[in-house]
């Protein structure tokens, strides 16, 4: 097993680029929580290049392709959640499966991953789209604004889903670029 790579120096980038679309994408979805008498959020441009996620668009598995942590974050490269390979099952009785590895996830880790018994991980996607997954025996609920890119750009491609999760004030922890995997690996 060789040590994780470090973080190429194009990720901030990507992540300024990501982190600047769901900022525009977020700021033209309604304000559920604005004042009354606030001015309604703008209609989302015809040309938008994300939108909020529904629960349908999570159904299935996605592969982690980009990860990132804000600045103000220490990053602990052994934790898992910070491994270079992630896997993720969104399933229809509304369980979530994870995997994180040091290596390149192979056919048989996801067979394993599979097969495993159902988890005691939920997950939801609200009215505003943001993913939410609660952990059996966890006291707080995991949070992360949750958006489809709608069009291929630089740092992506239509279809993908971008999660930033965020801390119990609201601010963005860390982003994730998911892609989902059209089949399984066998």
């Amino acid at each position: 097993m060789t040590p994780a790579r470090p973080a190429r120096r194009a990720a901030p980038l990507l992540g300024a680029a990501l982190v600047t679309l769901t900022a525009c994408a977020a700021l033209q979805d309604a304000r559920p929580d604005a004042p009354a008498g606030a001015p309604a959020a703008a209609p989302r441009a015809a040309d938008a290049a994300m939108r909020p996620c529904a629960r349908a668009d999570l159904l299935g598995t996605w592969q982690v392709v980009r990860m990132g942590a804000a600045r103000s974050v220490t990053v602990d490269r052994s934790a898992p959640e910070y491994y270079p390979h992630q896997r993720y099952v969104f399933a229809a009785d509304a369980t979530m499966r994870y995997l994180a590895a040091q290596k390149a996830i192979t056919a048989e880790d996801h067979r394993t991953l599979a097969a495993a018994p159902a988890t005691t991980t939920t997950w939801a996607v609200d009215e505003t789209g943001r993913l939410l997954t609660q952990a059996d025996g966890v006291p707080r609920q995991e949070v992360s604004t949750c958006a489809v890119l709608l069009k291929q750009i630089e740092a992506g491609e239509a279809g993908d889903v971008v999660l930033t999760r965020l801390d119990a004030e609201g601010r963005a922890l860390s982003r994730r670029q998911l892609r989902r995997l059209e089949r399984a690996p066998e």
